[in-house]
């Protein structure tokens, strides 16, 4: 089975146009777009880190039937059913109903090797990177990220800033979000060949 990684779809929110430059002139171009290249790349499991849908989440949420593959949330801030949320956990339900197969706020996953007899990678998921943020400089939701204990981590959140970086303890932090990857989501061959590119060079 193969598995996939993105984040920050942002389905129905006209101001992340704008904010992230992305190419479109309207939400409906962008959702279509996006729908239409998550369905082009993914046939098996896409982990999603993220604020999936903004707007009428209704009718985002509706897009999660027109996508291909098992879907797993790892809750984004702008998520309703995320911990960042007064009662948060009251929408987990909602996101599970409308075609999300579990909902977390973390995870560790283990990453294909990318050579023969090579080795699997362990990589922690979270919306959140150890440390950055979005266009501002302060880290904001301090209490909802991982600690820093040198793990690689898969992340998304910070949009357009940055697609690698180092965590201030030097570990690999890979941001799998749609503004850094054309809008489609990214494989865990990826995501692990990426990983050691940037262990190479710290």
């Amino acid at each position: 089975m193969a598995t996939f990684y993105s984040s920050d779809q942002h389905f129905g929110h006209r101001n992340i146009i704008d904010y992230c430059n992305r190419p479109f002139s309207s939400i409906q171009e962008m959702d279509e777009v996006i729908i239409a290249r998550w369905n082009e790349t993914v046939d098996d499991e896409v982990w999603v880190l993220g604020d999936f849908a903004m707007g009428d989440r209704s009718r985002s949420l509706g897009y999660l039937q027109r996508l291909n593959g098992a879907k797993y949330l790892v809750a984004g801030n702008h998520d309703k059913c995320s911990p960042t949320e007064k009662n948060g956990h009251l929408h987990i339900q909602q996101y599970l109903d409308a075609g999300f197969t579990a909902v977390v706020s973390q995870a560790q996953v283990s990453l294909p090797a990318v050579h023969p007899n090579g080795q699997n990678l362990k990589a922690l998921l979270s919306h959140y990177p150890y440390a950055g943020d979005s266009h501002i400089q302060q880290d904001r939701y301090a209490k909802f990220r991982l600690r820093d204990l040198g793990q690689p981590l898969v992340c998304g959140h910070v949009h357009t800033d940055w697609k690698t970086n180092h965590s201030p303890l030097g570990a690999a932090q890979l941001n799998v979000g749609v503004d850094q990857w054309d809008f489609r989501p990214i494989s865990a061959e990826v995501v692990h060949r990426a990983i050691r590119e940037m262990s190479k060079h710290n």
